[in-house]
Protein backbone atom coordinates (compact mmCIF):
# COMPACT_ATOMS: atom_id res chain seq x y z
CA UNK A 1 0.00 0.00 0.00
CA UNK A 2 1.81 3.66 -1.36
CA UNK A 3 2.00 6.44 1.42
CA UNK A 4 2.02 9.77 1.47
CA UNK A 5 5.91 9.38 1.63
CA UNK A 6 6.08 6.98 -0.73
CA UNK A 7 4.63 9.10 -3.74
CA UNK A 8 6.66 12.68 -2.63
CA UNK A 9 9.50 13.38 -4.84
CA UNK A 10 8.89 11.29 -8.01
CA UNK A 11 4.27 11.63 -8.73
CA UNK A 12 1.97 14.21 -8.22
CA UNK A 13 -1.51 13.44 -6.73
CA UNK A 14 -4.97 14.88 -8.22
CA UNK A 15 -8.17 15.02 -6.89
CA UNK A 16 -10.75 14.39 -9.43
CA UNK A 17 -14.48 14.82 -9.65
CA UNK A 18 -16.48 13.18 -12.66
CA UNK A 19 -19.32 14.41 -11.91
CA UNK A 20 -18.44 18.28 -12.53
CA UNK A 21 -14.94 17.68 -14.35
CA UNK A 22 -13.03 19.10 -11.54
CA UNK A 23 -9.52 18.05 -11.20
CA UNK A 24 -7.06 19.86 -8.70
CA UNK A 25 -3.59 19.11 -8.03
CA UNK A 26 -3.16 18.04 -4.11
CA UNK A 27 -0.49 19.62 -1.86
CA UNK A 28 1.63 16.49 -0.98
CA UNK A 29 3.93 18.30 1.51
CA UNK A 30 0.69 20.35 2.97
CA UNK A 31 -0.81 16.58 3.15
CA UNK A 32 2.19 15.05 4.95
CA UNK A 33 2.51 17.56 7.21
CA UNK A 34 -1.30 17.31 8.33
CA UNK A 35 -1.46 13.43 8.22
CA UNK A 36 1.52 11.98 8.62
CA UNK A 37 4.01 10.40 6.04
CA UNK A 38 3.07 6.85 7.08
CA UNK A 39 -0.75 7.90 6.08
CA UNK A 40 -1.96 5.77 3.24
CA UNK A 41 -3.18 6.85 -0.40
CA UNK A 42 -6.19 5.18 -0.08
CA UNK A 43 -7.08 7.22 3.50
CA UNK A 44 -6.47 9.99 1.80
CA UNK A 45 -9.07 9.34 -0.58
CA UNK A 46 -11.73 9.64 1.95
CA UNK A 47 -10.83 12.86 2.87
CA UNK A 48 -11.00 14.62 -0.47
CA UNK A 49 -14.18 16.59 -1.38
CA UNK A 50 -14.82 18.56 -4.27
CA UNK A 51 -14.82 22.35 -3.73
CA UNK A 52 -17.77 22.89 -6.53
CA UNK A 53 -20.06 20.34 -6.31
CA UNK A 54 -19.08 19.34 -1.95
CA UNK A 55 -19.11 15.49 -3.57
CA UNK A 56 -17.02 12.97 -1.69
CA UNK A 57 -15.58 10.90 -5.13
CA UNK A 58 -12.78 9.22 -3.65
CA UNK A 59 -10.90 9.68 -7.05
CA UNK A 60 -7.54 10.32 -7.47
CA UNK A 61 -5.00 10.22 -10.11
CA UNK A 62 -1.29 9.68 -9.21
CA UNK A 63 1.06 11.10 -12.34
CA UNK A 64 4.30 9.94 -12.28
CA UNK A 65 6.49 13.03 -12.63
CA UNK A 66 9.94 11.24 -11.73
CA UNK A 67 12.74 12.77 -9.85
CA UNK A 68 13.61 15.97 -11.74
CA UNK A 69 9.42 16.28 -12.95
CA UNK A 70 10.19 16.05 -16.39
CA UNK A 71 8.11 12.23 -16.80
CA UNK A 72 4.56 11.79 -16.82
CA UNK A 73 2.33 8.95 -17.00
CA UNK A 74 -1.42 8.27 -15.60
CA UNK A 75 -2.61 5.51 -13.47
CA UNK A 76 -5.94 5.92 -13.07
CA UNK A 77 -8.68 4.73 -10.23
CA UNK A 78 -12.23 3.83 -11.68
Amino acid sequence: MQTLNDVIGNFQLYAVCAPCGRMVKLDLPKLRDKFGAATPLTQIRHHVRCRNCQLRTGDIRIVYVGPDGAASGFHYRR
